[in-house]
């Protein structure tokens, strides 16, 4: 949970006449957001040190920054925000003891993110010659996005398990062992990545809950790379014993050449990438920003504008052509397969490009879909799409 953008250093800092401002350049909605509110720079997130904050008020990062003593010790750096839902790629202890305000976006990509672990699924089930409608799925970590994961998988009409130890600790009913979930065909891991505490998730699954999983099982991953042991994974896949589609990876950006190959379905951790989950993280953060500044907000930013449209034909595959279209998964299934055969530096690399340049994306609820078939239109319009009958 963030802190509140003025619990430590707030307001323009006394004697400046603008706030400077370092970005992260690939987060989205920059220009009409902190553009405004005095010089912006943008670097590679990856990138960022501590030379480059020194004349610096704020920063506003990604998961690919560590934010702690090393990067912001004896820096003017008054707020960081992070455009993300994770926050374990900051030292909040520290900032909180140092007096620097801090925000995150949780739940900025929940609706994307979940989108887009669906249209995983359904690829990753075609590919294995299984209908998705005769499977089950059990989902571990029940929160923003596992919530809406499950969401959409009932809607479709599929038997769905949950399990989320804290959740169940504090009351909340609904909820089944990690057993009972690993016992599901399809088991969807969306948990934060913890290393401490009553409930640590690195490496949480491994050579143990593998073994517990049916033979054939598919395991999806689009929330953090490494509470997968990868490699329990990739003796599990060598083996035969499940399936695996994974768009989040251990050791990122290093990501192993046998395991890449060795997946049903593999996607750049993008699965929250979509212009109007990148825009609410954007927002989130800069209305604290704004909060923090004291500054008021710019009345233009939010504005997504108009969304994109599809016709379906007469015998078209309703499902698989409106995912792909919209989440366009085996699109970069075929990037990814391709870093397979560069060495482990250029695969790394290859694999931040590909993030950066993420083409646009919306989410099911901006397009326009117009759709023969009257069963399949109400699928669609179940998932969350704006679909039309057409005859």
């Amino acid at each position: 949970m963030s802190a509140p953008p003025n619990r430590a250093r707030t307001g323009r800092p006394q004697g400046t006449e603008h706030l400077k401002i370092v970005i992260d350049q690939n987060i989205r909605a920059a220009a009409e957001t902190f553009d405004h509110h005095g010089e912006v720079v943008r670097l590679d997130g990856r990138k960022i040190s501590k030379s480059d904050l020194m004349d610096v008020d704020a920063l506003i990062v990604r998961s690919v920054t560590r934010v702690d003593a090393a990067l912001l010790e004896g820096t003017p750096v008054g707020f960081v925000g992070t455009a993300t839902i994770g926050t374990d790629h900051l030292d909040i202890p520290w900032l909180e003891n140092n007096g620097i305000s801090w925000t995150s976006a949780p739940g900025c990509n929940a609706v994307p993110a979940s989108q887009y672990t669906l249209a995983m699924a359904w690829l990753a089930c075609q590919r294995l010659g299984r209908p998705l409608s005769d499977q089950t799925v059990g989902i571990i970590g029940r929160g923003n996005v596992g919530s809406k994961v499950l969401g959409l998988f009932e809607r479709l009409g599929l038997q769905v398990v949950a399990n989320d130890p804290p959740l169940a600790d504090r009351g909340e009913p609904g909820l089944v062992s990690q057993e009972e979930a690993l016992a599901s065909d399809i088991v969807c891991l969306h948990t934060p990545l913890t290393r401490d505490g009553p409930y640590p998730t690195w490496r949480m699954i491994s050579t143990e809950q593998i073994a517990r999983m049916p033979a054939g099982a598919l395991l999806v991953n689009a929330g953090r790379g490494d509470v997968i042991d990868g490699t329990a994974l990739m003796q599990a896949l060598r083996e035969g014993r499940i399936h695996s589609a994974l768009d989040v990876w251990p050791d990122e950006p290093r990501i192993d050449a046998e395991l890449l190959e060795a997946v049903t379905v593999a996607t750049p951790h993008v699965a929250g990438y979509s212009d109007d989950g990148k825009r609410n993280g954007t927002l989130m953060v800069y209305d604290a920003f704004c909060a923090w500044a004291d500054e008021p907000r710019n009345s233009d930013a939010g504005n997504a504008g108009s969304g994109p449209e599809l016709t379906l034909k007469d015998g078209d595959d309703a499902g698989s052509r409106a995912l792909e279209a919209a989440c366009f998964v085996g699109h970069h299934d075929e990037a990814m397969r391709r870093l397979a055969a560069l060495d482990i530096n250029d695969r790394a690399a290859a694999f931040d490009r590909l993030r950066r340049d993420y083409p646009p994306r919306r989410d099911f609820q901006a397009w326009n879909v117009h759709c023969p078939d009257p069963e399949s239109t109400r699928k669609l319009h179940d998932l969350g799409f704006n679909v039309s009958h057409t005859n």
